[in-house]
């Protein structure tokens, strides 16, 4: 649980991880959701080649389900071009708190929909993950 003060600080410093001019399309995507009546929490923005790699260990050399299908490197994550949220709902015991909704389907079409018109997309893969939709593919990432 958190209240939107925290989910707010915690959102705008996962997008200050962004590249600069991603970060644009980004604040964009979240002004129109909390618009829409989402309130979105951002939980990651740019990752480590270190980070991506202990993500990538997990239901493979690591215990626990596997939970990306990206290597160091081919993640938009490491480039600061992809971000993951989860939109947020009060709780029953407080109003003023929040708890992730992470079966909120409706919430999560409607960022897709949404990012489509600040260049963001979405993977079929991976629920509540947009990233740039100026590259076809991590390998066309400028380095």
């Amino acid at each position: 649980m958190t209240t939107l003060t925290d989910a707010s600080s915690r959102t705008l410093r996962a997008v200050a991880t962004l590249d600069p001019a991603f970060q644009k399309q980004v604040r964009g995507w979240l002004n129109e959701m909390v618009a829409s009546k989402i309130t979105p929490l951002i939980y990651c923005g740019r990752r480590s080649m270190e980070q991506q790699a202990e993500l990538y260990a997990k239901g493979r050399t690591k215990g626990g389900k596997i939970v990306t299908k990206a290597k160091p490197g081919q993640s938009y994550h490491n480039y600061g071009l992809a971000f993951d949220w989860v939109p947020l709902k009060a709780t029953a015991k407080s109003k003023d708190l929040l708890t992730a909704d992470w079966g909120n389907d409706m919430a999560y079409r409607l960022g897709e929909k949404v990012g489509v018109s600040f260049g963001l997309t979405a993977i079929s893969w991976e629920t509540g993950h947009l990233q740039t939709s100026k590259y076809a593919s991590w390998r066309d990432i400028p380095k």
